[in-house]
Order: structure tokens, then C-alpha cells, then sequence
């Protein structure tokens, strides 16, 4: 063999074994992040279904076509979908808890708000 002939033989077979090792080095399906995920949306309360429902629509969204990427074995599709739906479920709970906190207020001033008019006309209090 000549020089130049090993040369290209060398480069073949580690391109070769190169292939190979990069076909071993793919990361394992994301099941347990695709729980978690599940277990996120889960967790929405009424909350987030009635003052965060973009967010919450996105979520669920997001994990169906997380799923529909692993069905089809693309988990390099599927991880960022499942990151997405997780942050989204996470969002639509915060903000959920946070705008239903915020009506409660609301409620809660007006009739501090009733109370302290009812007082100061002095009405009798019911």
C-alpha cells in the first residue's frame, strides 16, 4: 500500500469509528422530564385555568407535541417542547396564584371600603 493510499484507509476507518462512537453518545430518551412536565400541568389549579389560560393552553400544548416528538423517537425535538411546557405550566400557576390574590384584595377593600362608609354615616350594621 502506499503512502498516501494508508493515509486515506487511516482517515476512513476513524471516520469511520468516529461515526460509530457519535452514534452511542446520543442522549436517552427524556422520560422523566416529560413527567415532570405532566406532573406541572397537573398541578394547575382552577387558578391558572381561569386567570392564566394563555399560558396554560401553551403548556398543554407544548406537552402534546412533546409527545408526539417522542412517539416518533426525536427526542432532540422533544426536550426543548418539554422545557417549554414545564416554564409555561410553572407561569400559568404563579400567575394564577397571584391575580386570584390580587381579586381577593379587591374583594376584601371593598368591603373594608362598605364597612368604613356604614361606620362614619353611623348605619347600623347588619
Amino acid at each position: 500500500m502506499t503512502p498516501t493510499r494508508r493515509n486515506f484507509h487511516r482517515t476512513l476507518v476513524m471516520a469511520a469509528v468516529l461515526a460509530g462512537l457519535a452514534g452511542c453518545a446520543t442522549l436517552p430518551p427524556p422520560n422523566q422530564e416529560l413527567a415532570s412536565a405532566q406532573a406541572a400541568i397537573a398541578q394547575a389549579d382552577a387558578d391558572a385555568h381561569r386567570y392564566a389560560p394563555e399560558e396554560w393552553a401553551a403548556a398543554d400544548r407544548e406537552l402534546a407535541d412533546a409527545r408526539a416528538a417522542m412517539a416518533r423517537q426525536d427526542y432532540d425535538r422533544a426536550r426543548p417542547l418539554i422545557a417549554a411546557a414545564q416554564a409555561d405550566a410553572d407561569l400559568a400557576r404563579a400567575k394564577g396564584r397571584a391575580l386570584a390574590a390580587q381579586a381577593k384584595v379587591a374583594i376584601k377593600t371593598q368591603e373594608n371600603d362598605d364597612l368604613r362608609r356604614r361606620l362614619l354615616d353611623q348605619e347600623p350594621l347588619p
